[in-house]
This record gives C-alpha cells, structure tokens and sequence, in this order.
C-alpha cells in the first residue's frame, strides 16, 4: 500500500496553496500502471479533491494515521504536517518540494525532491498567501517514480 497526502493546507484567500503538486494525476496513472499490486490510499481532510486512489481517509486521528503509516510500503507528500508526523512515525517516504527549502523543512529521513533551488521563495517564512502558484517549481512525475521504484524494490 502507498500513501499519498496530496494536499496543503487550503488558504484563507480562497487561491491555490503553491505547494500543491500540479501532476498528482499523471503520478497516479504511473504508480497503477507499474505497480498494480500496490493499493493507493489518498490521506487528507474533509474538502479536499479526491485522486483517483482506491480510498480517501479523511481526518483521521493521528493513533490511525499512524496505524496507515505502519501499514503502508511507503508515501509521497508535499510539504506538510504529514511528512514529519510519517517521519516521527519512523516510515521513510516521498517529499515534493516546489518554493519551500527541503534543507530548511524537509527531514533528512525522507527522499526530499527539489526540482531546482532557482525556483525557492525568496522569503520562506512570509505567508503562504503572498506566493504565486508556479507549477513549473515542481519535478516532473516520472522523476517521482523514479525514486518510487528504488523504494519499492528495497522493501
């Protein structure tokens, strides 16, 4: 079983959170195509688009969150709550970075992808609200998977 905790938090001006993965869609047609036998379970909260995962947790505490986790074979995040609770958790994963610096917020546990640091917010501590969205600050889905395929065939 994969994780996939898609989503940011949604912003309070109602625009797109620029840390939200543009190419979820294209990512998940992959995975289902190499790895039939993996279940894919999206982990998010109430209002959230649903992928096209076989289920969709949402809120869940985190004793089942971390019950998921234990479970699963891996995940892949953005840059959120989740990839420190997983990290906490002690189950290895996926960070896609866009804006935000993985040597600032990722965890050093985690396979954190940063397409390139030419596109990180010149303030990285200001509000979330006052960035643009740049889908183009984000790693292409065949750069996932192939750090998904070196995790799948390690376990």
């Amino acid at each position: 079983m994969i994780l996939i905790s898609p989503y940011s938090k949604l912003l309070r001006n109602g625009k797109k959170n620029p840390k939200n993965y543009p190419y979820w869609e294209e990512l998940i047609i992959l995975i289902k195509k190499e790895f039939p036998e993996h279940t894919l379970v999206q982990i998010g909260v109430e209002g959230e688009e649903k992928l096209d995962c076989h289920s969709f947790l949402k809120g869940i505490p985190l004793k089942e969150l971390t019950y998921w986790l234990n479970q699963s074979t891996t995940w892949i995040a953005v840059d959120t709550f989740f990839p420190h609770f997983a990290s906490y958790v002690g189950k290895k994963g996926i960070v896609i970075f866009g804006q935000s610096d993985p040597e600032v917020f990722g965890c050093p546990n985690n396979v954190n992808l940063l397409k390139d640091r030419k596109y990180l917010r010149e303030n990285m501590y200001d509000f979330w609200e006052n960035a643009a969205y740049r889908p183009e600050s984000f790693v292409k889905p065949e750069k996932v998977m192939v750090v998904l395929r070196k995790i799948l065939h390690s376990s």
